[in-house]
């Protein structure tokens, strides 16, 4: 099957080896010479989400839509955390915009930058937002804690990344009753009790029902699948080609 996929002659170098040890082998690959975004997102996720926290009970949310940017990666676990990743191949231009926009809704904001790169971004950082390094073997080092951001926090840019559901369900526990109104009224009416709790309320029932949300577990096996096979390929490829440079 790969060799069809592949269109290569040879696949002798991975003669006898099982499907863990070839994904071992292509992964070193990318890692090394395909740092493209998808590289920083299964550190992070692998490191942070998986290494520290429960999966059960952290909701972690990839390219999550907010205040008008798109974070990376979003992780609720008792708090709000916003990954801005930055490769070699991005700019920094967008950072001080985008840093504003995931400070509105999250209590801690990152940027992971590859460690060349330190500088550029240092020199460019929102006095709250922390910065993580991913080294040369694949670790994350973190050069500056994000800052615990309560002020900035507001209610608009928090709801704004709820669900119609969970939107529903935060407003019945605010007003310990279900709610029956036009749909001309409701989103309003919805807000303006949001809006009515303090900013640390807002947030702690936010954060839950973040944390509720789960992709159906089928969908995330066959996304996981899919890169699998995409990426050994992609390394694989590399592999013969460095083997005809010889």
């Amino acid at each position: 099957m790969l060799r069809d996929v592949l269109g290569l002659q040879e696949l002798s170098r991975f003669s006898g080896k099982t499907i863990a040890e070839i994904y071992d082998s292509a992964w070193m690959v990318i890692r090394k010479f395909y740092r493209i975004e998808y590289v920083y997102k299964s550190e992070v996720a692998n490191r942070i989400v998986f290494g520290r926290h429960n999966p059960r009970t952290a909701g972690l949310h990839v390219e999550l839509p907010v205040a008008g940017s798109i974070a990376d990666l979003a992780l609720y676990n008792g708090t709000s955390t916003a990954y801005e990743i930055k490769t070699d191949l991005d700019s920094a231009t967008r950072l001080p915009t985008q840093s504003q926009n995931y400070l509105q809704a999250f209590y801690k904001v990152y940027v992971v930058v590859s460690e060349k790169n330190l500088y550029k971004y240092q020199s460019n950082l929102h006095e709250n937002v922390g910065l993580l390094a991913l080294t040369k073997r694949g670790s994350l080092r973190e050069i500056k804690k994000a800052s615990s951001n309560v002020i900035e926090v507001d209610h608009l840019s928090m709801y704004q990344c709820l669900r119609q559901v969970e939107k529903v369900n935060v407003a019945e526990i605010i007003s310990g009753q279900k709610i029956s109104l036009p749909n001309g009224l409701i989103y309003q009416h919805w807000l303006s009790l949001f809006e009515k709790v303090s900013v640390e309320t807002a947030h702690h029932l936010y954060v839950e029902q973040m944390r509720a949300r789960k992709t159906d577990t089928k969908i995330q096996s066959f996304v996981k699948s899919l890169c699998l096979i995409a990426f050994v390929c992609l390394a694989m490829q590399h592999l013969y080609q460095k083997r005809k440079e010889r």
